[in-house]
């Protein structure tokens, strides 16, 4: 399967090292890569939900209609190599963009 913007997959990031504030363990992830990219390398841009409440500029509560709920915490867009490791396709959503005008401000464009 080809991901593509949208397209929510659950799994884990996990090793990550001990005392440090990247999101651990099995967790819905927003891809938010093209189709394109994800052809051609064995990662994916993506960002994190979380089931807690965040209340901060970055943090986005999610409320697109669907299976997946939580806050996307844009503030951790991050490269996953879904090549290798296993994941589960969740569903396909509409990006708000609210949650991109998030990204572009990340990564100052």
């Amino acid at each position: 399967m080809n991901l593509k913007v949208g397209d929510i997959v659950f799994l884990s990031n996990d090793p990550k090292p001990q005392n440090n504030n990247e999101q651990k363990g099995g967790r819905p992830w927003l891809v938010l890569s093209v189709e394109g990219f994800n052809q051609v390398t064995p990662f994916v841009w993506a960002v994190p939900f979380t089931t807690s409440e965040r209340d901060y500029p970055l943090a986005y509560k999610w409320d697109v209609e669907g299976k997946t709920s939580g806050t996307l915490l844009c503030d951790q867009l991050t490269t996953l190599d879904v090549k290798h490791r296993d994941y589960q396709f969740i569903e396909h959503v509409k990006v708000p963009n609210e949650v991109m005008n998030n990204i572009r401000a990340v990564l100052n464009i």
